[in-house]
């Protein structure tokens, strides 16, 4: 019908716009055609008719359709949709459930959770476990589309029938199925696509495409929103930022930074004027100590500008004293790596020494990797306390993890010989009373090989 295959149309070109601009893509994959058998055979199992506009697509078009995409991470998507990150089509015979026993199962000591199931039919879920489902007990043959979110036990009207969820969701180009993504889009009576938010995102859709480095070198507030949205900055946007002029920069950066509300992307406006302004920026970032305006300004923020900005030695003296006087000497993990984690360092390592405590796994066994240890650094905390022994233990088992999820990631400190290596898991081995601990040396020493995989 050519109701279908003006949607398979617009499914295909979606998908081929997302694969153009480096987005990720699940292709489309369509099956035959269901049988009437399958049909009265399901219509059996349910215990319910399909709704019109279903039975028809899959007798006529498909059984099962489903593809996924997802924008690249330089698509810079609007922030007015800014939970908006993929989009999707999925149905299958095969998966359509009659939700009243599930409604039946969740419901726990006489609570309602669940409740809100009965009398409906599941045909797909959300990336998030929501559900997609026909209101059953709507009046008419043809059964509206609801969501129901599963934290709340609430339900959202989607849309009047199946293909009218397909055509509206369709041309506001499969917008992602959680309700989040959606909901930019939702009224009371279901999707809308001529509202104003629709109207806008269906035009940024058509005309967007992958942001480079090339397209905003050149301009100053591009390169910084770029890098703002991002959340990252190379090697290569720090050389295009070196080609301003640093004081109309560093102005330019402070601008942004008190017109921000997210934590996210003032950490990445001082991430910039760390990494570009330096030491420039050394009598701004005095001022913020003498301010000691909290409220103002983001500690951990201050930290890092603190340790990238000032002197070395003082900038670390400024952060560590802080959190000494903060704490009472007894300094949390999680605060720690929250102030000094972005500034990879060694001189942490000294610091550390004194005051890591248990419970080691709170954050200190992640900044001792972040800070750039050397395999010195390691052999003298395996002759420390057990509360040195411990970060070891646990900050060597978070590096191996690393490495098995991504075999490219580099060690950073050298390597000794496997023999060596081993030799001194043991010795920590030895020291070890809990079975967890020796559990994690064990693993340790079975994987040794994944940390000279890169020397392979």
């Amino acid at each position: 019908m050519d109701r279908y295959k003006k949607l398979l149309q617009k499914w295909e070109h979606i998908i081929n716009k997302i694969k153009r601009n480096n987005g990720k893509v699940h292709h489309l994959m369509k099956e035959e055609k269901a049988t009437i058998e399958e049909v009265k055979q399901k219509e059996s199992e349910l215990g319910y008719k399909l709704p019109p506009s279903y039975k028809s697509i899959v007798l006529n078009f498909s059984k099962s359709l489903s593809f996924y995409y997802s924008f690249s991470d330089d698509t810079m998507i609007p922030k007015e949709f800014s939970e908006i990150f993929s989009g999707e089509i999925n149905w299958d015979i095969s998966i359509l459930q009659n939700l009243d026993s599930l409604a039946d199962d969740l419901i726990d000591d006489g609570e309602e959770y669940g409740k809100n199931l009965r009398g409906k039919l599941e045909f797909t879920q959300a990336g998030n476990g929501d559900i997609y489902a026909f209101d059953m007990k709507a009046e008419g043959e043809e059964k509206p589309v609801i969501y129901w979110d599963h934290e709340e036990d609430t339900v959202t009207y989607i849309a009047d029938s199946f293909i009218d969820y397909l055509e509206k969701i369709t041309e506001l180009n499969c917008v992602g199925s959680e309700k989040w993504q959606i909901e930019y889009f939702l009224s009371s009576s279901g999707i809308e696509v001529s509202s104003l938010e629709a109207q806008r995102w269906k035009q940024w859709f058509d005309s967007f495409s992958e942001t480079t480095l090339e397209d905003v070198k050149n301009d100053m507030d591009k390169l910084i929103e770029y890098t703002i949205y991002r959340k990252k900055l190379d090697t290569e946007s720090i050389k295009s930022f070196l080609n301003f002029n640093k004081e109309e920069l560093f102005k330019k950066l402070l601008k942004y930074l008190n017109n921000t509300e997210a934590f996210t992307d003032k950490k990445m406006i001082c991430v910039m004027i760390g990494e570009v302004i330096g030491t420039y920026a050394m009598k701004w970032v005095e001022n913020l100590w003498e301010l000691n305006n909290e409220q103002q300004f983001d500690p951990r923020l201050r930290s890092y500008l603190s340790m990238k900005c000032l002197t070395p030695h003082n900038g670390l003296n400024l952060v560590t004293d802080y959190l000494e006087e903060e704490s009472n000497g007894k300094i949390d993990g999680n605060k720690a790596l929250a102030h000094l984690s972005l500034n990879n360092t060694r001189q942490v390592i000294d610091w550390m020494e004194r005051h890591v405590r248990f419970p080691v796994t709170f954050g200190w066994c992640e900044l001792f990797i972040e800070s750039n240890p050397s395999w010195e650094d390691i052999s003298r905390w395996s002759e420390l306390e057990e509360r040195h022994q411990v970060t070891i233990i646990h900050a060597l088992e978070d590096l191996l993890m690393k490495k098995m999820r991504d075999s490219t990631l580099k060690i950073e400190f050298t390597l000794p010989s496997k023999e060596e290596f081993v030799n001194l898991l043991n010795k920590i081995k030895v020291k070890q009373v809990l079975r967890t601990r020796i559990q994690i040396l064990d693993f340790l020493i079975e994987n040794l090989d994944q940390f000279y995989s890169q020397e392979l």
